[in-house]
């Protein structure tokens, strides 16, 4: 009844085009709520509860009905039966499920509305589980490519990867996917798959077929790097891998450091690289961060990656970067006047004066008024008054 009053005035169009079982249904399982029960219940919109609704009566999970439930009466027992009530036959109608935008959304998440993102429903937690022991290993067996692609799918592969008692099995399952890693990687729910088989994989070279696809065409790292899912495949690859064996992959991602470090996914991978690689490897990136100061400076992810730089690298290489950075004092009020970037311009401050840098602190010291500005470069600001007042004494 909450549901009804609360949307009822934004979505009457909608539900007369459903139909009046969901009204019902919401009204009849209402009436055994206690009032001060409803009074706790979060407000949902009927629009997105009848999607949900035919979503459920397509999938055939009678048992999401008490899920979608407010949280706080879901578990009595007079809603245990009511879980089980068919799906009114008006919602299980293509035509309506096709007019809604988010019902695709819904059938691949299926996410209970009133559950915070810690809490899972016992009930639709122990369905899943019931449904992914029904595909053993065997069934797993030549559906590896097809089963990898669907929610349930690919939980039940990523078990048939780690209930395997040798790694000659897990061979046998991740070869399946061979001429198709591209194409996986970049799936929200086959990107886990490539990533339990890298993690359950005991030899190195029985990944080098993941590391080949990759290798295979020309700015494919670099396109997997910027991609939201394949940038995971890359970070687990360098962290599990030898470097000898990813040093291909390295090397076309130093390539493009100025590219990445500025990508809202592209950076995360140069934060793996200066937090988990090799001396060299760290080395190598510093140097392109310096060499692109100016293009990192002025953009909005930069700053994340030479925050993480000024933090994990040798004190050596910090010296040389924040002289590369205070060169140009507009390129450190861009940074100074941004959430992700003064953070960076502290560390960038305190290694200066660390080495005694004073022209830089003055360069920087002319710019207070614009620094002061804004709310965040007034953080700045006050950290520079201190260092030049100390520089003084």
């Amino acid at each position: 009844a909450h549901f009804v009053d609360s949307a009822l005035p934004f979505y009457q169009c909608t539900m007369q085009r459903a139909g009046d079982s969901v009204l019902c249904s919401a009204m009849s399982l209402a009436t055994t709520v206690e009032p001060c029960e409803i009074e706790r219940c979060t407000p949902m919109p009927l629009r997105s509860l009848a999607t949900r609704l035919r979503v459920v009566a397509l999938e055939h999970r009678a048992w999401l009905w008490r899920a979608y439930l407010p949280q706080q009466v879901q578990h009595r027992p007079e809603f245990l039966s009511a879980a089980a009530v068919a799906v009114p036959a008006c919602l299980v109608s293509t035509d309506l499920l096709d007019q809604d935008d988010d019902a695709e959304d819904c059938i691949s998440e299926m996410k209970p509305a009133h559950q915070d993102s810690g809490s899972t429903c016992s009930t639709s937690l122990e369905a899943t589980q019931s449904e992914e022991s029904s595909i053993d290993g065997s069934s797993v067996v030549g559906r590896v490519l097809e089963l990898s692609q669907e929610p349930l799918g690919s939980r039940a592969v990523q078990a048939a990867l780690e209930r395997a008692d040798s790694e000659e099995q897990r061979c046998l399952l991740a070869h399946e996917l061979c001429g198709h890693v591209h194409e996986i990687m970049r799936c929200p729910h086959g990107n886990h798959v490539v990533q339990k088989i890298i993690n359950t994989m005991q030899r190195p070279e029985s990944l080098q077929f993941i590391i080949d696809a990759l290798t295979h065409q020309d700015n494919s790292i670099v396109q997997a790097a910027k991609h939201r899912y394949a940038t995971r495949i890359i970070e687990h690859l360098l962290r599990v891998c030898p470097p000898a064996q990813v040093s291909e992959i390295v090397e076309n991602l130093l390539k493009v450091v100025g590219t990445l470090a500025c990508h809202s996914v592209g950076h995360y991978i140069l934060r793996h690289l200066l937090e988990c690689g090799t001396k060299d490897q760290q080395y190598q990136l510093v140097r392109s961060i310096e060499q692109n100061a100016c293009r990192i400076g002025r953009s909005t992810f930069g700053g994340i990656v030479l925050e993480t730089m000024l933090t994990h690298t040798a004190v050596e290489d910090k010296a040389w970067v924040a002289r590369a950075f205070a060169q140009d004092p507009a390129v450190m009020l861009c940074l100074a006047k941004t959430k992700r970037g003064h953070a960076s311009v502290l560390l960038l401050l305190d290694t200066l004066q660390g080495y005694g840098d004073h022209r830089a602190l003055s360069n920087m010291a002319q710019h207070m008024d614009a620094l002061k500005a804004s709310r965040f470069g007034r953080i700045v600001a006050q950290r520079l008054e201190t260092a030049c007042e100390q520089s003084c004494l």
